[in-house]
Formats: structure tokens, sequence, C-alpha cells
């Protein structure tokens, strides 16, 4: 009876984690609570196997150390509850990941279902977005509007949000899951059944590439492109030369249909895509990004150990210290955090107060000090490590690439990102961070072709 109700919560949370790519669409509150069931199972089996090997894992062990320094720093922060209640809950992804890794993608067949989940979300938010593009607005949006009387975040915005009812994350969610799901459906229907889908494949990439582009992220497109061509850079050295080949082709098919689609996207990549952000470095420190990337430089230098404390940023940066020059002496400056504006100022100044820093790096920084941020870096060399030392699965699994290329744009430094504290955000990281990492369980089988 003890083993049936065992193997009926295995299948029941097994599900749930499959689902969590498209519960992340609707709800980023029903995604967190899956987490935590994730994690609290997890720690159930551990204790009733009394299998707690996966605490000496290198990573498990210096996020312990992140986890336990969340907190010691949240004494210091300017909200104390706040930075407490985030800080003290932080540690279920910790245990989410390890799951992914220890138990979930150890099971048979749990990939190629994921894959299939993950595959039917994308293809609902194309067509979302698709219909948006042409209408303006998505079926969701309308969904909301007509029978909850809500005010949607779709219809008339620069991007296109699709289903995502909160902000346009919709090339921000592709950007996270598309090449994992392209490569797992070459990995598990095309190469190993012998499947005549590669013009199948080839339109979803493609589609999903121009959804990217016609998103108005610009973050997404640009890691996109560092995807694309990590992917191709490691495809290279593989003995199936013909998927290198395909993926050239996918690629300039693609950049040609981005390029010369119509007028208006040529127009936006020229003046939009490429002058805005040529122009946004050569002036970065009066840009939105490095007006936003000074007020975190000045958080630092006023609180170098402990930081302002987790999710602390967007009231820190409200006082008058941590403004830019022009924004002193109002008591908000031109702050979006609050609503309020002065728009004369504005034209000189860009905002320096948003809800966090926009990039990764300066949000440990400003949060949660300098050693924050260097444990936070170690975390990074750890995996990296770890990579470094079974090469081969670079060269024997093409989905590992997949999420490993995904996974790539957005620790790079200098990329814009979303806070890497928020519910969406860190389920999505963490999700893929715990299927990454499954490649080095002793009891994960590498698929060889």
């Amino acid at each position: 009876m003890k083993n049936s109700i065992d193997l009926f919560l295995l299948r029941f949370i097994s599900y749930s984690v499959c689902l969590i790519p498209f519960v992340l669409i609707f709800s980023n509150s029903i995604a967190d609570i899956i987490v935590v069931i994730t994690a609290t199972y997890f720690i159930y089996k551990s204790i009733k196997n009394n299998d707690w090997l996966w605490l000496k894992e290198q990573w498990v062990k210096i996020c312990f150390l992140i986890y336990f320094w969340l907190i010691i720093s949240s004494f210091f922060s300017y909200n104390q509850e706040l930075a407490l209640s985030r800080s003290i809950s932080w540690i279920r992804f910790i245990i989410f990941a390890a799951s992914l890794q220890f138990l979930f993608f150890t099971q048979k067949k749990f990939e190629k279902k994921l894959i299939i989940f993950i595959f039917f979300a994308i293809i609902y938010v194309n067509i979302e977005m698709l219909i948006e593009y042409f209408t303006n607005y998505s079926l969701y949006s309308r969904f909301l509007e007509t029978y909850f009387d809500k005010d949607p975040f779709a219809g008339g915005s620069h991007r296109i949000s699709g289903p995502f009812k909160d902000a346009p994350k919709s090339g921000l969610y592709l950007s996270y899951f598309i090449f994992p799901t392209f490569f797992g459906l070459i990995n598990y229907f095309y190469l190993k059944n012998k499947s005549n889908l590669f013009i199948f494949l080839l339109i979803f990439i493609i589609l999903n590439l121009f959804l990217i582009k016609i998103s108005g992220h610009r973050g997404s497109v640009l890691s996109i492109i560092i995807s694309s061509f990590l992917m191709i850079f490691f495809l290279f050295f593989r003995k199936n030369i013909k998927i290198f080949i395909y993926s050239l082709i996918i690629l300039f098919i693609s950049c040609f249909i981005l390029y010369n689609s119509n007028s208006f996207l040529k127009n936006r990549i020229k003046n939009s895509l490429i002058d805005k952000t040529f122009n946004e470095i050569s002036n970065y420190s009066k840009s939105a990004y490095g007006s936003l990337s000074i007020t975190a430089f000045k958080m630092s230098l006023s609180n170098p150990i402990f930081g302002v404390g987790l999710k602390n940023y967007r009231i820190a940066c409200e006082k008058d210290e941590f403004l830019s020059e022009g924004h002193k002496g109002s008591g908000y400056g031109v702050s979006p955090w609050k609503g309020h504006y002065n728009i004369e100022l504005k034209k000189y100044y860009e905002a320096t107060c948003s809800s966090h820093p926009h990039n990764l790096y300066l949000t440990w920084l400003s949060e949660t000090g300098i050693p924050g941020l260097l444990f936070f870096i170690i975390f990074l060399i750890i995996i990296i490590i770890k990579i470094n030392q079974d090469k081969n699965i670079l060269l024997k699994n093409i989905l590992f690439l997949g999420i490993l290329t995904s996974l790539i744009p957005k620790f790079i430094p200098m990329m814009p990102s979303l806070n890497f504290f928020s519910n969406w955000n860190a389920v999505t990281v963490w999700f893929l961070i715990g299927w990454l990492l499954s490649y080095f369980s002793k009891n994960k089988k590498i698929n060889d072709f």
C-alpha cells in the first residue's frame, strides 16, 4: 500500500514538474507552489531513504552558503521584513534544482515527456503572439478583459505580450525554452525514430525566431543570436556533420526571413535594434540601463559588505543619496517606482530607480554586497568546472547543448536581465539549471547519437 502511494505521489509531482513551463505562462504563484511541493517531496524521499548524497555536491554547498549569507545580510537591509521573507524562502530553489538532478530526471522517459509538454506550451504562446501581431490583442487578453474585467498588458504596446498578462515576457519565454525544445524534438523524435520531420522542425524554429524578433524585447533577440552561434560552434565538432549543416541552413534562412519579411521589420532592425543598442552602449552612463547601474554602484559603495538587502533595491533607490545628479532634492527624482515623473528632468536624465538594476551581477552586488556577489560567481565557476571535467557531454548530447546555450546568454555580465530573485525568473532559471545538472548525475544515461 505504501509503495502504491509513493508511486502515485511520484507520478503526480512528475506531471506537475512537467507542467511548470505551461503554468509559468499564466500564474507565477502556482508555478512557485509546484516548486515548493517538489522540494518538500524530495526532502521526504531523502529522509525516507536516508539518502543525503546530494548534499555533498559542490554547487549545493555553495548555494547553502549563499542562502545563509542572504539571511545574515537581511538584518542590515533597509526593509528587514521584506529581505528576510525573500531570503528564508529562497532555499526552495536549491532543493528544487537538486530534486530535478537526483530524482525526476533519473526517471525513464521523464525528459521525453517534459519535451512534449514544453512543445505544446510554446505552440500556445506562438498562437497567442501571432494573433496579437495581426489583431493587436491576444485571446488571453480578451478573455481577461471580457470575463474578469481586468486591464491586460497588451494592445498598443511596442512589445507583444501574448498570453503573459503582467508583462511582455513572450520573447524572453521563448528564448529560455526554444532551443531545449527544438533539440529535444530532434533527439527523441527525429533521430531516434528516424522520422521525416525536418521540414516541420525547420518551420518550427524559424517561426519562433521570427516571433522573438517581433516580441520587441531586444534582450531576447540578442540572447537568441548568442545562443545560435554558440550552438553552431559546438555542433561544428560533432561527428554527425548533418546536424551542423542543417543548423547553418536554419540560421541563414532565419536571418534572411527576419530581415526581409517586410519593410516594417527591416526599418525596426536598422533604426531600433541596431541604432538604439549602439546609442545606449556608446552613451551608457546617460541611458536608462546606465542610470540604474550607477544607482546600483552607489548602493554597493554605501553598503559594500551586506548590500541594501534582498529585493530592497526598489526601496533604497528612492533615497536622494542614490539618485543621479539632477534628481536630488525631490525625494523621488523621476523614479517610476511610485509613479512620479518630472518631464523636464527626464529629458536629460533617465529614471535611476526601478524594481531592480536590470543586471544580474549588479543585483547581487547592490542587494547582497561583495560577499554575496563572490559566492554567486563561485557557484557559476563550479558549474563551469563540472562541464569542463566531462567534455564528452558537449559532444554526445545535443539536448544538453540546447539547455546550456539557452542559459549562457543569461549569465553574460553586460546582458540586461530580469530580477534573479523574482518568482517567474527564478523558477525558470532554476528549472533549467536543475535540468542541466541532471546530466552529471551518475544515474543519468547520456544518449550518444
